[in-house]
């Protein structure tokens, strides 16, 4: 376990989640953080998101998470949330602006604000560099914890990248009912983090999908505390490092979500390549991962290869059917849009039972190309979602 200098953690349970597991959660700083942020673009945005995005640009010394509670569409929710920062703002004697809050869970509901403002005094004793409880009292319907590690060396100094992650429904593009908060000791001016986690966000946490909803809270949180021994990280000196540790740690985590996706039994890998622009590429993954038809069918491991040219097609791209390959666990499926004169079905779906899938699509018309991580869809899902409040 690796710890991140100048960052401690806790986890306690307060009183919010019915089966009494951990669902407050604190991040605290020795000196205010550089930190940026990526936030859902649902238009019905929690308290906590419009808290968080007002204050994320200044110097961050506290991060609060409450769990098992969204805190949005719910009279006085603001009121709630506000009172939270402002609350554990008194007991730290710092700026309340330096303050940033997450909040994860049902919908509609009316928070118990008193329980978590009580539970503040018991976070401040349990403050501790294991990351942990942290980890676990963020979660909700998650099965585990999603963590991820990396140590790099850039610019004559030793960083360490920690990514702590929640979501397993509701998980599309644009952030979807996910948490991700990365912390790194680096040096690294606020530019430089700013584009950085932009960068890894497009192609980790904006590239997956379980069932193509988005929520009201997401947001994926990255500070810097600047306490490791490099040269300062910029755009023209270790940049390119810096991102390719930093997007390594968001495509892990982001894979995690997906293997952790609500009843899912699969994680599937899709690749679209030889398209016209990235954009394209992108938007015709994203309906293949997207597809109920498509994703049931890897869920019973049947290479309906017709589901995913519908798929395709109704992308809204403009494509040739007639140079369409597809090749399935590396096996061709579909050849110039038609079936492939060596497809056997029989042995691809022995294959389908494996719990990662690759589905390579080939449009042969341009240069472009994108990955897109998504899940099969199970009864499971169906069972979990239809008593969530329950």
């Amino acid at each position: 376990m690796i710890k991140i200098k100048g960052v401690k953690f806790a986890g306690i349970y307060c009183g919010i989640k019915k089966n009494e597991k951990k669902d407050l959660a604190l991040a605290l700083f020795d000196k205010p953080a550089i930190s940026t942020g990526v936030f859902t673009k649902n238009r019905v945005k929690a308290p906590s998101v419009v808290i968080t995005k007002k204050r994320i640009n200044n110097p961050i010394k506290a991060l609060i998470v409450v769990s098992g509670n969204a805190c949005v569409c719910v009279k006085g929710d603001y009121e709630d949330a506000k009172s939270i920062t402002n609350s554990l703002a008194n007991y730290l004697n710092i700026e309340e602006k330096s303050i940033v809050h997450s909040a994860t869970g049902v919908i509609g509901v009316k928070l118990p604000v008193e329980k978590v403002k009580n539970g503040i005094p018991e976070l401040l004793k349990n403050l501790k560099d294991d990351y942990e409880d942290f980890a676990e009292a963020i979660t909700t319907t998650d099965a585990f914890k999603k963590v991820e590690e990396l140590t790099i060396s850039i610019n004559d100094g030793r960083i360490n990248i920690l990514g702590i992650a929640k979501g397993a429904g509701m998980i599309a593009p644009d952030l979807a009912t996910m948490l991700v908060y990365i912390f790194t000791d680096a040096k690294i001016d606020k530019t430089t983090l700013d584009k950085a986690l932009k960068e890894a966000v497009e192609c980790s946490f904006n590239s997956i999908s379980v069932d193509g909803d988005t929520s009201t809270n997401d947001m994926v949180l990255l500070f810097s505390t600047g306490m490791a021994k490099n040269k300062e990280i910029t755009l023209k000196e270790g940049y390119n490092a810096f991102l390719g540790a930093l997007k390594n740690v968001c495509i892990s985590l982001a894979k995690k979500i997906i293997k952790d996706g609500e009843g899912a039994t699969k994680l599937i890998e899709i690749i679209v390549k030889n398209a016209k622009s990235q954009r394209d590429a992108k938007k015709i993954a994203k309906t293949v991962a997207n597809s109920p038809l498509v994703k049931t069918a890897f869920f019973g491991c049947d290479p309906n290869w017709g589901r995913i040219m519908a798929a395709i097609g109704r992308a809204g791209i403009p494509i040739n059917k007639e140079k369409i390959d597809i090749d399935i666990q590396g096996k061709p499926v579909v050849r110039k849009g038609l079936e492939a004169n060596n497809f056997n079905e029989a042995t691809l779906k022995k294959e389908l039972a494996d719990e990662e899938i690759k589905l390579e699509i080939d449009l042969h018309s341009g240069n472009a190309s994108t990955k897109f991580y998504t899940s099969d869809l199970t009864l499971d899902y169906v069972k979990l979602n239809s008593s969530y409040r329950t």
